[in-house]
């Protein structure tokens, strides 16, 4: 395929996801009533993170059009958004009780069963193919097989299932369910593809961790970038959860967003090696204000609740004093904090610190130029680690540098 043609199938992919996703809201304000700002801040919740997932493939597409993995994430977007345009239209049929015309009916079923697509193009298979496009070797094969075959039967066998759909607002019986022995059938190979689909994703990730132990230099560094995003997948929402129970986020589903994000985030800077060098500091940096913000805001919330009940009327009181003890010990907490993460996660800055720092105390008692000279040498070597180093001392004649 040529690169415009490329070009113009990526750029396609993206606008049909924002179609979707603008059919969607438009649909939205002709059909939905009573029309609130918590309706459409919702809506915005849900499409933004399919949006931005959408995005980082079409970015991957244009700047690695022969990668499969850009491809993926723009497909799965597209996916996970053929729904949107009718979901409203689906739902307030049913607030309303009235029946589903075969377009409604088949747009929640789109709904129901398109996940099991989505997860395999942007789960699965990337991790498989992570990070150069190539499959791990010849025998991996077989786990593509058993995602895509399952995801098919998955799909395919729910459809013709005789269960009602469970992802609308209420059950709703599908336009193709058999009965009988063949519906019977048809669920045996929804369950034996869905276990198929969820086998895939942990021998995927098994393949991961083993091209992880086997990768050396730059593809040892882009794979640091995908465990660093799954990392902040999982540690995230923990984070996000407490600030939702006090109503602080902006949608309700707003803690699933690093879940969604992270991962393609990563594996997009991965693909692109974009500043692979500064990961162990973005690491250490982000553990670290993750840890002292959670330290600082529990006893926070703690100390401003607690004193609000105890003493009446002193609300304003609480919270000034709650929030002078968070400022004096920021300074200290972080530094006591990122010298525990250096330590753990950025262990070259922790040594390198330590030996300067060491070096700092010899130098106000060195008197020694040369020996000066070869410890400063060492230093510069065992921190910097450069491939040659040298020092140019100007003589003491010199009138002034020039």
């Amino acid at each position: 395929m040529h690169m415009r043609s490329r070009t113009l199938l990526a750029w396609s992919l993206w606008l049909g996801t924002f179609g979707c996703l603008a059919g969607g809201l438009a649909v939205t304000l002709a059909v939905t009533r009573p029309l609130t700002a918590d309706v459409l801040l919702q809506g915005a919740g849900d499409a933004i993170p399919w949006l931005l997932f959408a995005t980082i493939g079409l970015v991957l597409t244009l700047r690695r059009p022969t990668n499969p993995i850009g491809w993926l994430y723009t497909a799965a977007g597209l996916v996970w958004t053929l729904n949107v345009p009718l979901d409203p239209w689906v739902d307030q049929l049913l607030r309303t009780g009235r029946p589903l015309p075969l377009a409604a009916r088949l747009a929640a079923l789109a709904g129901d069963s398109l996940w099991a697509v989505g997860l395999a193009l942007a789960v699965t298979l990337p991790l498989l193919l992570l990070p150069n496009g190539r499959l791990r070797s010849r025998r991996w094969r077989i786990v593509v097989v058993a995602s895509v075959a399952g995801t098919a039967m998955n799909v395919v066998g729910w459809c013709l299932s005789p269960d009602p759909m469970t992802q609308t607002l209420r059950p709703v019986a599908k336009p193709f369910a058999l009965d009988g022995w063949a519906g019977s059938a048809a669920t045996v190979v929804h369950w034996v593809g869905w276990v198929m689909t969820f086998a895939s994703i942990p021998a995927a990730a098994v393949c991961l961790v083993l091209r992880f132990r086997a990768s050396r230099g730059i593809e040892r560094q882009q794979l640091r970038w995908v465990a660093a995003g799954a990392t902040a997948a999982v540690v995230g929402p923990l984070l996000l959860i407490p600030l939702e129970a006090f109503g602080l986020l902006p949608t309700v589903d707003a803690f699933s967003w690093p879940l969604l994000l992270s991962v393609p985030v990563a594996i997009a800077v991965a693909v692109l090696r974009y500043r692979l060098w500064d990961l162990d500091r973005l690491v250490s940096r982000t553990v670290t204000y993750a840890v002292v913000t959670g330290l600082l805001v529990l006893p926070y919330l703690v100390i401003v609740l607690a004193t609000t009940q105890l003493i009446e009327g002193s609300g304003s009181l609480a919270v000034a004093a709650a929030t002078l003890a968070a400022a004096a010990a920021f300074s200290p907490l972080r530094r006591r904090v990122q010298d525990l993460v250096d330590r753990r996660f950025n262990r070259r800055r922790y040594d390198a610190v330590r030996t300067v720092g060491a070096f700092a105390v010899r130098l106000r008692e060195q008197v020694d130029l040369d020996a000066l000279h070869a410890e400063l040498l060492g230093v510069v070597d065992q921190t910097m680690q450069p491939t040659q180093a040298s020092l140019w001392l100007r003589p003491a004649a010199d009138p002034g540098p020039r």
